[in-house]
């Protein structure tokens, strides 16, 4: 907040920290997260600890926010435009969740409603600020690195997760380990 230079900026940050946090305990991103964790079985302060963590994982998200902290303006703004596709990313995958697994419900999956309209929201903002402020070619080539940059962060994420919990079922030490359930 204290890198944006105008009101207009703090206010739409401030929008998105309230997206995020909520207005109290019980609203926000962070608490539908965690009401989706508990719909899920998993231990609530286990989650809040991030101790399950896969190591790629955690090195990924610091990464993204040490990048957003050392880097310019522009480009923590252009980071968010990854977010383009989300909402029909979200609708899908929620609906290949309820058809694949019956222990998912609507309820548990309500972390991502809020989504389908804020990312919206977000992206509009991001795009708008990167068109007026990437105006030469060598800004230009800065948002897209940026870019490339957060989907690599994505994939790191992703790609550790398939690599632990599908392809291969080696799980480092200390990260989180699904019970097995008998089926």
């Amino acid at each position: 907040m204290g890198r944006l230079p105008t009101p207009a900026l703090r206010r739409e940050w401030r929008r998105r920290i309230l997206d995020h946090d909520g207005d109290d305990e019980n609203t926000g991103g962070i608490a539908r997260w965690l009401r989706l964790t508990d719909g899920l079985g998993l231990d609530r302060d286990y989650v809040i600890s991030t101790a399950g963590l896969l190591p790629a994982t955690r090195f990924a998200v610091d990464a993204y926010v040490n990048f957003v902290r050392d880097r310019s303006l522009l480009e923590a703004v252009a980071s968010c435009l990854t977010e383009m596709f989300s909402p029909q990313i979200i609708v899908e995958r929620v609906e290949g969740m309820l058809r694949s697994y019956d222990f998912i419900s609507r309820d548990t999956l309500t972390y991502f409603t809020p989504r389908l309209t804020q990312a919206p929201t977000d992206v509009a903002f991001a795009l708008g600020y990167v068109k007026e402020h990437a105006d030469t070619p060598e800004k230009q080539a800065l948002v897209l690195d940026t870019l490339r940059f957060k989907c690599d962060v994505l994939w790191a994420q992703l790609d550790a997760l398939y690599f632990a919990y599908v392809e291969s079922g080696l799980v480092p030490p200390g990260a989180f380990i699904p019970e097995k359930t008998a089926g």
